[in-house]
């Protein structure tokens, strides 16, 4: 059997055919556009022969290429990695067939939040995005709100009000007190062990990340970021 009798990549096919580059033709059949004879086919490197037929859904072909960022409540005590993700979207996913496993096995992580944390966090593949969440020379600014057993003592709102933060009680009663944390280059996991050593830490939740807030999502929902929106 010769090459020709192989037939050539997919990819190749789809780039020739569809005038783009094979970056995006890969992008394309991952995200699960393209058929051959009918069938959908995920793999790039599928070789495929000059009589099978290969058509592309143009839907899919604009959501696969577009960058993806999604805004994720995380419960806290939830370890949130990739395969969560797939589970969650894979059951709520309001566009089937067009966020393929392989594509959501891509998106990256920045900011991540420590597992006993609930809250804000992002996933994406914007190149974009994940360079200005991960650029250290500018931290992203946090806000936190955490959750404390009884009354707060002043001394650690002095604390929290030093370089680089703000702190201020959003709430107060008999039995706990909610605070308000902002600031840039915040450590989850550190900012968590440091209030629990001072007072009991009943509740952590990142709040918002740049402009970027929780609001309106419940925990365990998520949503794609709009183009227009910016951190």
């Amino acid at each position: 059997m010769n090459a020709s009798d192989e037939g050539i990549r997919l990819a190749k096919r789809v780039a020739a055919e569809q005038n783009c580059s094979r970056r995006e033709a890969e992008a394309l059949i991952v995200a699960g556009g393209v058929q051959v004879d009918g069938q959908a086919v995920t793999d790039p490197a599928r070789r495929v022969r000059p009589e099978q037929a290969v058509s592309v859904n143009r839907m899919v072909s604009m959501a696969a290429l577009a960058p993806l960022t999604l805004a994720i409540y995380k419960p806290a005590d939830v370890a949130m990695n990739v395969h969560w993700l797939q589970k969650m979207l894979g059951l709520k996913a309001p566009k089937p067939g067009i966020w393929g496993h392989e594509r959501l096995a891509r998106l990256q992580e920045p900011m991540p939040l420590p597992k006993p944390a609930s809250g804000l966090c992002i996933f994406s593949d914007d190149v974009g995005v994940l360079r200005h969440l991960e650029d250290r020379r500018s931290p992203m600014e946090q806000e936190w709100m955490a959750t404390m057993g009884g009354e707060v003592p002043e001394s650690l709102l002095k604390a929290l009000n030093g370089p680089g933060l703000r702190a201020s009680i959003n709430r107060q009663t008999d039995t706990l007190t909610v605070l308000r944390i902002a600031g840039k280059d915040i450590d989850g996991l550190e900012l968590g062990r440091w209030l629990d050593q001072q007072c009991p830490l009943k509740d952590l939740r990142r709040q918002r990340v740049g402009r970027i807030s929780l609001a309106p999502l419940e925990p365990g929902q998520w949503r794609q970021l709009e183009g227009y929106e910016r951190f």
